[in-house]
């Protein structure tokens, strides 16, 4: 009897979130194809000819030669993981299996153990512009720019740690909970509960008021 469709037999587990602080793999995602690569495996487990296929569609072509090397990379520092096998048949007694990889986790946090020296200083990037800008137009108030950036810096990185904290101290009945949801899931999670532990802890209203002046 003929089988048409593949059929993905999974054999490892995702994490739902994975902490990554060694500097080796930080590093690694500022390569623009092994970035390439984790963005597609966010839709499940893949082949590296699922991969080429992924690839192509955004017009770039990859050889199979090129999409080993990359996985290989991922797989060392352990972002990728070996999911399991694709086994394909045309007929019950042809079969076939290609090994299918799969992000590690479902999301990453990634920790900066020293940041780069001047980066609250001279850090002056779009995304705190566009954030100083619209509120002074909602509190009809001026931020002086580098006030801002250092302001807007120093509470990123708090809510990062609060963010970090919360999962390393989670129950394994909660880490099962929040491996149940999908990247945009964890990802609004990570999001939202990072405002919502640091708000307690900072007085946000007051450190505005502060930068906010007329």
């Amino acid at each position: 009897m003929a089988v048409t469709d593949p059929k993905n037999v999974v054999t490892f587990k995702q994490k739902p979130v994975l902490i990554i602080r060694d500097q080796e793999t930080l590093d690694l995602f500022k390569d623009e194809n092994l970035g390439y690569v984790l963005k597609f495996l966010r839709k499940g487990p893949m082949t590296i000819g699922d991969l080429e296929e992924s690839f192509r569609k955004i017009g770039i072509e990859k050889s199979d030669k090129s999409i080993y090397r990359y996985l290989h990379k991922l797989l060392q520092v352990k972002l990728v993981a070996k999911a399991g096998k694709r086994i394909t048949s045309k007929t019950s007694d042809d079969l076939t299996s290609e090994t299918i990889y799969t992000r590690s986790a479902i999301a990453f946090i990634t920790v900066a153990l020293v940041a780069d020296p001047g980066t609250e200083k001279n850090e002056h990037n779009s995304v705190w512009e566009a954030t100083r800008l619209l509120l002074s137009e909602h509190f009809g108030k001026n931020a002086a720019a580098k006030e801002f950036v250092r302001f807007a810096n120093k509470l990123d990185k708090e809510r990062d740690q609060l963010v970090v904290n919360l999962f390393e101290n989670a129950t394994e009945e909660t880490l099962e909970k929040v491996a149940q949801l999908d990247f945009q899931g964890i990802n609004f999670l990570l999001q939202y509960i990072s405002w919502l532990a640091i708000l307690p802890e900072q007085d946000i209203a007051k450190d505005l008021e502060r930068i906010f002046v007329k």
